[in-house]
């Protein structure tokens, strides 16, 4: 997925320097080619069912995606010792994997400036302030891709843009098909992780998965006591990155929706 994303990040840069010279023709294009970009990484994502059994992923796979931070409930409250021997050394904690981590998926919403909020509540006073689980993991990419992430933030332009009035409905309309594509590649996701972890977590595991003794962290971490309304403890699944698993992935698809821009009228 990101060897087929790096195809169309050349378009992303052009399109944004298209719209500095208000160049109606690149733009349309280098969007049309985005949205069309992003539907293929969707397709490969739907294809991860023909190389990886779900059982084999949640039971044999993810618990390397652990990581050390949140994890009490493991038996690591303070995360992970690094010892430097002669009785040096320093307790750290490290978020395990998360699709936040992709350079290329932040790429996407940065270029169409989707506003992750700080907070699941959007009529809150915090809207404004950016997600800062989407900041925080930045720092596990590789430092030359968060530079290039700061870099196109600073050139991102296309809300602007979409907001004049002489923008036509044509270009409003490819910029919200670019939106529709990402939000169809997040829902995608959704139906893979229902697949691949909700699904798992709910049921013994399968016949041909081998019975392993040892602890499984991302297992002992993903569940997460939380009090209903009706005052009984409920548990929540936890993504190895240390979210609330589904409502942050649904939370995060409508914002990306929320992007979308008005038409005509």
């Amino acid at each position: 997925m990101e060897a087929k994303g790096s195809m169309f990040i050349w378009k992303l840069l052009r399109c944004l320097h298209a719209i500095a010279r208000d160049d109606t023709k690149t733009i349309l294009s280098c969007l049309q080619s985005i949205t069309a970009g992003t539907y293929d990484l969707g397709r490969l994502l739907e294809r991860m069912h023909e190389q990886c059994d779900p059982q084999v992923f949640y039971h044999n796979i993810r618990p390397f995606l652990a990581g050390s931070k949140g994890m009490a409930s493991a038996g690591l409250p303070r995360g992970v010792f690094y010892d430097e021997g002669n009785g040096k050394g320093e307790w750290r904690q490290h978020s395990g994997g998360s699709n936040a981590q992709s350079s290329l998926i932040q790429l996407l919403d940065i270029f169409l400036e989707v506003d992750h909020h700080a907070t699941g509540d959007r009529s809150d006073d915090t809207v404004s302030k950016p997600n800062p689980f989407m900041q925080e993991m930045r720092k596990y990419m590789p430092g030359v891709h968060r530079d290039f992430l700061s870099q196109v933030e600073q050139l991102s332009n296309i809300k602007e843009y979409m907001g004049r009035q002489t923008t036509s409905d044509e270009v409003r309309d490819a910029y919200n098909q670019a939106v529709t594509a990402l939000v169809n590649l997040r829902d995608i996701h959704i139906r893979i992780v229902t697949r691949y972890i909700i699904m798992p977590s709910r049921s013994p595991p399968a016949p041909h998965i081998a019975q392993k003794k040892t602890l499984n962290l991302a297992t002992a971490s993903s569940r997460r006591p939380e009090k209903g309304n009706t005052g009984c403890e409920k548990e929540r699944l936890q993504g190895t990155g240390g979210t609330d698993l589904i409502p942050f992935l649904k939370r995060t698809r409508d914002e990306t929706r929320d992007a979308a821009v008005g038409i005509g009228g």
